[in-house]
């Protein structure tokens, strides 16, 4: 299939990680004029343009679970080269590698550039930049071969190139150029462009001086001295960063922003105009922005909360304005965001919730306008999400459901949108996950079945939809969660067969998804967990050995990836464990403790997802001590295994602190309505010959 005729120049692909060194280069790209000597000429790939924009960078955060989303495949398939932003984090993720195996697919090899951010190709330490994708060639049939390649960077790491040069050698590759012609002429223009600058500057400091002595003057010429002031200030945040930014040059654009926020920092907020309101955000902005380039997240913080002060004096000026109301709502949706990120859920929720009424403010305004109602709808999912990870989950399932409520009224009205219905699918996900939470589990199950409605009518249209076959196994993985937990172990053991059947099938495909690779993981810790609920312990012995070696095998690949140790590999050796106390192999089981014990130290307390498992392993522990009498032992490992319980558990939680309370001889708390989930099979408790 040929590619579609290129939109972008080029497409960068980046770790969440790498942003800042992602946001500059998507800048510097586009602000990058060829000199005017080299346009129209040819090269080895073309015509030289006379600008590189439009450049593609996806702002937006993927989902933990799933492949590349329908944008991205069209704007790889849509750009002429792939940018990749090489470090460490772009090796651990796994949707950087799909990126550029995607768009080694579509446009072959020699159309990769990279930059490298951090760490150091072909290392063994851990610190390698190169994604494997890079690495290696691709196979005819389109998987990664065993054929090194020797990609030639850009290298903007300490004593490297710098960026100026990185940047030039992108250039340099993505019109064919030689290098030294973009160097020589680009010093040239940049020697121009700093004399210009400086005999500005020194013009402007005249200037600025004149004019404060003509303002102690008198009262009538204060008004014109202040307009002249504004106007330079406009230019030193317009014009002169303009020129500014493609130099690099974060020290000048810092005194910049620190010059114009001093400036406004002397006069009364209440006695600015509009413009001048306009102008002190800019400048905020622009502070903030350099700050987060050079990872102060706190100072940007900070200035993006100032920004957001100047916002909102302007909306109090012209309350009914859409335009004022929707910008003041963008100023309370990042310094909301960046808060929450920082795990400052106080300032979070204020934010978000001043999000939120911005949002209603401008469906009230244009009730028919879908990009407000859908500005709203992400309003309501924000502070579900919030919401959900606090535990608070009938304020998040309230939310979600007003969320919902708007998608599906977005849906209904442009019926062969599929983003609109992928958005309404994740929405009966998000609610069910609330619902569970609420230990609500009739009503989540429906919603589960909801989500698996939208996913059943894509496969009868294309029952090779990839997408779809992946959401519906996770839903099946949820539907096989809330069976166990209503007592229905049989039921949860078929559901998560069913799904790990279709996720490995999926993985089989394509090898190298590793997105694919660790769902197969989690819905096998699952099925184990049902198999040995319903004690089917030869099928949940062989469940666990291939829970164990696959997780094994990715913690491996990068040890970095916790919820590959606490959500995989900590799981299944608790219940390896279990399943060897079951067998009646203690002195095996004692030594499986022992190597959790040794193994897992450093992740104790760390994140619920591994408090769990120590709590199963203690719980385990103590009755192995029980079982050679050796009774205080036990009350002391059933006491550390009670205080290993998180402090916002879920419902499997609670009934293993139920049984672990009554063990103990002390009041616990009563279980939900509907909990019917008993840890005692998977410990082996009141079976035949066991204690």
């Amino acid at each position: 299939m040929q590619p579609d005729q290129p939109q972008y120049h080029a497409f960068i692909s980046y770790s969440h990680a790498d942003k800042a060194v992602a946001a500059w280069l998507h800048r510097a790209l586009e602000g990058y004029r060829i000199p005017a000597k080299l346009v129209g000429s040819k090269s080895a790939v073309g015509i030289v343009p006379a600008r590189l924009a439009p450049i593609f960078r996806d702002r937006d955060e993927l989902s933990a679970a799933g492949s590349l989303s329908a944008a991205l495949q069209a704007a790889l398939r849509s750009s002429r080269f792939l940018i990749l932003i090489a470090s460490p984090s772009a090796v651990a993720s796994r949707w950087v590698n799909e990126e550029v195996l995607q768009f080694k697919r579509m446009h072959g090899e020699d159309r990769v550039l990279v930059l490298i951010a951090s760490g150091n190709p072909d290392a063994t330490d851990g610190s390698d930049c190169f994604p494997a994708a890079l690495r290696y060639q691709l196979a005819a049939d389109g998987t990664i071969s065993d054929i090194r390649t020797e990609p030639i960077a850009a290298d903007i790491r300490p004593g490297k190139d710098g960026r100026k040069l990185a940047l030039l050698k992108i250039a340099a590759g993505m019109t064919g150029l030689k290098l030294d012609a973009l160097v020589q002429r680009d010093l040239a223009r940049r020697q121009r462009r700093l004399a210009l600058l400086a005999a500005g500057a020194m013009a402007l400091a005249l200037i600025m001086t004149v004019l404060a002595v003509l303002a102690l003057r008198a009262r009538a010429e204060a008004d014109r001295q202040r307009a002249q002031s504004d106007g330079l200030v406009e230019f030193m945040l317009t014009d002169l960063r303009k020129k500014l930014e493609p130099v690099g040059r974060l020290d000048v654009l810092d005194a910049v922003g620190q010059k114009a926020m001093a400036y406004y920092g002397a006069q009364n907020l209440a006695g600015l105009d509009a413009d001048a309101l306009g102008r002190r955000a800019r400048a905020l902005h622009l502070v903030g922005e350099v700050r987060d380039l050079r990872g102060d997240s706190a100072g940007a913080l900070n200035a993006f909360t100032e920004a957001a002060t100047s916002t909102a004096e302007l909306l109090a000026r012209a309350p009914d304005d859409p335009d004022q109301i929707f910008d003041h709502a963008q100023s309370a949706y990042w310094v909301g965001y960046i808060a929450y990120q920082r795990k400052d859920l106080p300032t979070a929720e204020a934010r978000f919730r001043d999000y939120d009424r911005l949002a209603a403010a401008l469906v009230k305004s244009d009730p028919a306008n879908p990009k407000w109602q859908q500005e709203q709808a992400y309003a309501h999912n924000n502070l579900g999400t919030l919401y959900l990870d606090a535990s608070r989950y009938d304020e998040a399932a309230n939310r979600f459901r007003r969320g919902q409520a708007i998608e599906e009224r977005l849906a209904a009205a442009a019926p062969g949108d599929s983003q609109h219905q992928w958005l309404l699918a994740q929405g009966h996900a998000w609610i069910a996950k609330a619902l569970t939470g609420a230990s609500q589990f009739a009503a989540a199950s429906d919603e589960y079945r909801r989500e698996l409605a939208i996913y059943d009518k894509v496969l009868a249209a294309d029952t090779r939809h990839a997408r779809a076959r992946e959401s519906r196994a996770v839903t099946q993985t949820g539907l096989a969660r809330l069976a166990l937990l209503q007592g229905d172990a049989a039921g949860a053991a078929d559901l998560a067969g069913a799904a790990f059947a279709t996720i490995t099938a999926l993985s089989s495909t394509d090898p190298s998804n590793r997105s694919w690779q660790e769902t197969a993981l989690f819905v096998a810790v699952l099925h184990g967990e049902a198999l040995m609920a319903a004690q089917r312990w030869d099928a949940a012995a062989q469940s666990n050995r291939w829970a164990l070696a696959k997780a094994t095998e990715l913690v491996a690949l990068d040890p970095t990836v916790a919820s590959w140790r606490r959500s995989g590999i900590m799981p299944a050796r608790w219940m390896q464990m279990a399943l060897l106390v079951h067998a009646g192999d203690r002195a095996a089981a004692r030594l499986a403790s022992d190597r959790f014990h040794r193994d897992f130290a450093g992740d104790r307390g760390k994140e619920p997802q591994g408090w769990s498992s120590w709590a199963m392993v203690l719980t385990l522990d103590a009755l192995e001590a029980r079982a050679r009498h050796d009774e205080a032992t036990a009350q002391v490992r059933f006491g550390q295994a009670r205080r290993s319980l998180p402090p916002l558990p879920t419902e499997r939680d609670l009934a293993l602190a139920g049984y672990l309370d009554s063990t103990l001889g002390v009041a616990g708390t009563a279980a939900p309505a509907g909990l019917r989930y008993d840890p005692r099979p998977l410990l082996s408790i009141g079976a035949p010959g066991r204690g």
